[in-house]
This record gives structure tokens, C-alpha cells and sequence, in this order.
């Protein structure tokens, strides 16, 4: 708490000030400025009689409170609303400005509020804000400004309000239904519950024979039975392993729309999560840079949905290099059974692409890969730009060749029997579950 002059006082004060200049100069020039020099006297007793009368009339430190509410948690770049509660304990108006003390990574209006608090009333604001990083934020508390009955001086009260908030990607899957049922519906459209005939998984039904059926799907011990043919159709297998891997190395630090890729990463991952425990699949999870930074086995049920969307809390940011070795050795010893693993991942050069498809042939070998690049918008941005000088044209060309270089590699990986999709990051979820659904369809599990 601190006392300051407002504006009028300080007018007030270089007023005072320019006019003893001004009897100072008119001494010396040897004019009559006994009466001039009482006159100023008086008014600047009464300018300081008014500024400590000012004081003891400001409110004191206990007599303006505040109370803020925060969600516990909340998704990144998710919008969120911050409510701070002002009350007015004193006996008459009270006109105050309010600052609150927010984190950097807080996006939102900074701007003071302005409040007209009535004798013990309180007034209470709502603003929206979002988070653009991970982790545990706190909100330092509030600096009020109270202004004097005679508006000459002014108090600085701080607030102790503080609240804490977590943003974690993802977390929206925890608690809203709809995302969970558009992340199954956006599977289903991949055919995830296609039936087929002859086909690895459980079985579901029998079905009259046609022509082109294979022999090796009728049933011909009910042929014998009962002289009709007829095959087995199965669906694909419930209860299959899922690993998610996400790069969190210095590429995925990168920032698109305000959000790092690695963040708009999990939370396509958890998307998927939700959508493969609903279906009682067993799902993990490995975040990794240039060593494995954590590490969740596969398993079922809705807890493991809360520990793979958390878990980011505890991995921080890195600017070191990704390195596929490591992560896809402890991947080849925590997966004891055929798997379907799904890397989010990013490389902008030649010598990393082919890197990466070098360690995916060595997890291929057991278990069904699926690759999902994060491709900058950058480079459509760039290409979509229109050339009105010499270095635009280098820029686009630049751009052209890092993307050909891309699908070049990409290619490669496809033609080994890797599944491939690469997006914009704020545009993953979709096509990645859609992919997802087509390979459960395709019985590989």
C-alpha cells in the first residue's frame, strides 16, 4: 500500500512552483512582491492542508477487498473465463481502478477496469482469457487505485486474491462428451467398424455365401450340417494396443496461431485416446526429444485417459534435436504383442526425414505404424503469396522445394507399408482419427 498525487495535484504543485519562479524573478528586478509572497504563502498552505486532509480521508487498506475465481484446469488455447469479485466496505462511494497481475503466457485483456463501487456493495467482473503454454499459472493478486475525496491524492491498495490455473492440452476431453463422441464419430468415418469376410479379429455373424467369397471364410462344417454355404464375417478386434508418441524436440516448439505444434499435437493424441479407450482398446503413450522424456504403458479404462492427457505437465520444453532411436527401442521393449503406433512428429530437412523412416522400418517390422507430420503453414502461406520482387520469388521457390523434399520422403516411408498423413498442426484430430479408423477396418491389428 502507497500513497501517490493524482494529475490535479500534481498541476496544482508545478502551478505553485511556476508562480515562486515568478516572484523570485520580480524580487530581483526590484519590484514590490511582500504581498505577492503572502499570497502565494497561503495558497500553498492550503494546497498542503488539502493534500493531508486528502490522505486521511482515503479508505483504508482493509476497506476495499477482492476475491477471484479461476477454473482449476483448462486447455491450451482454450478460452476461459476469470472472475474477480471487488467489494467496498467503507461508508461512501467509492471510484477505483483495478490492474490485475497476470502471467506472460496469459493472452487477454491488461487494460484496468473501472469500477463505481456504492457503500458496502461489490461489483464483479468477468473477463476471457487463454492460455498459450502448458503448465501451472498463478495470478499474482490485483492493484487497486482508490481515489481522495478531493481527487488530489491517491491510494494503491494490493489485492492478496490469487487463484491458480493449469493448462493442460487436451484437458477438454476429460469433461466434455461432445468431444469425445465427434473424436469416435470422426474413427467411424475411417470404417472402424466395417465388417469383413475372412478377415483377423472376433467373430460376428454368419452370412450367406456369393460368388467371390473366399473358401477359406465358409463355414463347412454347417455346409455338411445343412447343405447351404455360408461364411464367417468378422470385425475387427477389440482390446488392441495403441501407442502414442509425440516429438517434443526443438522443431515442435514452434509456435503456429499463437500455440506450440507439440501441444496441438497431444491434444489430437488425446483425441485419439478418448476414442480408442471408449472402444476398450488399451492405449499409452511416449513424449520424447532427444531422449525419452516419459513413458505409459498401454492399458484400459477411463483413468488412463486422465493420466495420458496430464501427463504433459510433466515434460518442459526442449530445443534439443529429436532422436527416434531411443524412443523406438523402449517402444520395442514396453510393446509385448502386435501394436498400432501412432508418432506425431516433424523434420524440416532431408537428413532428419530419412532418419526417421530408418528407425520406423526397425518398429515396423512387429507392429502397424502410423506417421503424422505437422506440416508449418508456412510453407502454404508462402506458396499462396503473391511475387512482386526478386527475393518473394526465392521465398516461394525455397518453399516449393522443402515441401517436394517432404512428399519425396513421405513417398518412400508409404512404399514400406507406413501410413502417412501430414497436416497443418490445428488441423490434426480429424484426418488422424480418420486414418485410425481405416487401419482398424483393415484387420493389420
Amino acid at each position: 500500500m502507497r500513497f501517490a498525487p493524482t494529475k490535479l495535484a500534481i498541476l496544482f504543485a508545478l502551478t505553485l512552483v511556476t508562480l515562486a519562479t515568478g516572484i523570485v524573478v520580480l524580487a530581483f528586478m526590484g519590484y514590490e512582491t511582500d504581498w505577492v509572497v503572502y499570497v502565494w504563502a497561503g495558497a500553498a498552505g492550503l494546497f498542503l492542508l488539502a493534500l493531508f486532509g486528502d490522505i486521511l480521508l482515503l479508505p483504508g487498506k482493509r476497506t476495499i477487498i477482492g476475491v477471484r475465481r479461476l477454473p482449476g484446469e483448462v486447455g491450451v488455447g482454450v478460452p476461459f473465463e476469470m472472475t474477480l469479485t471487488v467489494a467496498n466496505l467503507t461508508g461512501r462511494p467509492q471510484k477505483v481502478r483495478v490492474w490485475d497481475i497476470l502471467p506472460r503466457s496469459m493472452n487477454g485483456p491488461r487494460d484496468p477496469v473501472v469500477l463505481t463501487l456504492p457503500p458496502s456493495a461489490r461489483e464483479r467482473v468477468v473477463r476471457e482469457y487463454r492460455l498459450v503454454d502448458r503448465g501451472a499459472y498463478t495470478v499474482e493478486g490485483s492493484i487497486v487505485e482508490v481515489l481522495g475525496l478531493l481527487r488530489l491524492m491517491r491510494r494503491m491498495i494490493r489485492l492478496e486474491d490469487r487463484a491458480t490455473v493449469v493448462a493442460i492440452p487436451g484437458i477438454e476431453v476429460l469433461t466434455s462428451n461432445r468431444l469425445v463422441l465427434k473424436a469416435m464419430l470422426d474413427a467411424d468415418t475411417g470404417l472402424a467398424r466395417t465388417r469383413g469376410v475372412g478377415r483377423g479379429g472376433e467373430f460376428a455373424s454368419l452370412a450367406p455365401y456369393v460368388p467371390g467369397d473366399p473358401p477359406s471364410a465358409v463355414d463347412w462344417k454347417g455346409y455338411a450340417r445343412s447343405g447351404q454355404l455360408t461364411v464367417r464375417r468378422y470385425e475387427p478386434e477389440r482390446r488392441r494396443h495403441i501407442m502414442l508418441c509425440c516429438d517434443a524436440g526443438r522443431l515442435m516448439g514452434g509456435r503456429v496461431h499463437g500455440q506450440r505444434k507439440v501441444d496441438l499435437a497431444l491434444q489430437a493424441l488425446t483425441r485419439l485416446a478418448a476414442a480408442a479407450l471408449r472402444r476398450s482398446d488399451l492405449v499409452g503413450l511416449v513424449i520424447f526429444d532427444s531422449e525419452v522424456r516419459f513413458m505409459l504403458p498401454p492399458r484400459a479404462g477411463a483413468g488412463q485417459l486422465a493420466r495420458i492427457v496430464r501427463a504433459s505437465l510433466t515434460v518442459k520444453s526442449s530445443y534439443s534435436e529429436t532422436a527416434f532411436t531411443p524412443a523406438f527401442v523402449a517402444l520395442n521393449h514396453v510393446l509385448r504383442r502386435r501394436s498400432l503406433v501412432v508418432v506425431a512428429t516433424d523434420f524440416d530437412n532431408e537428413a532428419q526425414g530419412w532418419e526417421l523412416q530408418r528407425n520406423i522400418e526397425a518398429v515396423r517390422k512387429r507392429h502397424v505404424v502410423m506417421v503424422c507430420g505437422l506440416r508449418d503453414p508456412i510453407y502454404k502461406e508462402t506458396i499462396a503469396e503473391p511475387v512482386e520482387t526478386l527475393e518473394d520469388g526465392y521465398r516461394q521457390l525455397a518453399a516449393l522445394t522443402l515441401l517436394d523434399e517432404r512428399q519425396t520422403i513421405y513417398e518412400h516411408i508409404r512404399k514400406r507399408g507406413i501410413h502417412t498423413l501430414d497436416a497443418e498442426p490445428d488441423e490434426l484430430a480429424e484426418p488422424m482419427l480418420n486414418l485410425y479408423g481405416r487401419i482398424i477396418a483393415s484387420g493389420k491389428l
